[in-house]
């Protein structure tokens, strides 16, 4: 497992006391998470930060127990798509509900460059398995937006955005 330095996560005054806060979406993926993590490599250029399957965690903790199957599960991960990150993980976070594959949340990639927002679209709807939810079009607030649905049930909204943030 990778360790930050104070300096990596400070912000950029070097201020050691004001530390960055960042907001960043995690997916629960019910053993699918390494084939997740593939996948958003493959189609959005994914950088992978950390990767820590059940077997790496197991060799940090003694006392972390798990199924021979289930060797390849990841325990955390952190990924970079853009300048955003993005933690999946197999666990459910709220275990008082059954585990489902969520329309709960999703997930909007937005960028003031057309042609990368329709690169990612497309690289997305490439993969048989993705659902077209709003074909990638023009509208009122947009000069293109779209929604998918991906083979892991997360939802994608691509926004070419207006907008400065």
């Amino acid at each position: 497992m990778n360790k930050m330095k104070n300096e990596d996560v400070a912000q950029s005054n070097g201020s050691m006391t004001e530390w960055q806060t960042e907001v960043i979406p995690f997916l629960s993926l019910n053993g699918r998470a390494a084939e997740a993590i593939a996948f958003y490599e493959q189609k959005l250029g994914a950088k992978v930060w950390m990767k820590v399957s059940y077997a790496d965690m197991a060799k940090m903790d003694e006392s972390f127990e798990y199924a021979e199957e289930q060797k390849d599960w990841i325990t955390h991960s952190v990924l970079q798509i853009g300048a955003n990150k993005l933690m999946i993980a197999e666990e459910a976070l709220d275990l008082t509900k059954p585990w489902s594959s969520g329309n709960e949340f999703s997930l909007c990639i937005q960028s003031r460059n057309h042609d990368a927002i329709v690169d990612l679209y497309e690289r997305l709807t490439s993969d048989s398995r993705t659902a077209i939810l709003a074909p990638l079009a023009a509208n009122s607030f947009s000069t293109g937006y779209g929604a998918v649905r991906d083979p892991f049930g997360v939802v994608f909204q691509f926004t070419v955005t207006r907008h400065e943030f």
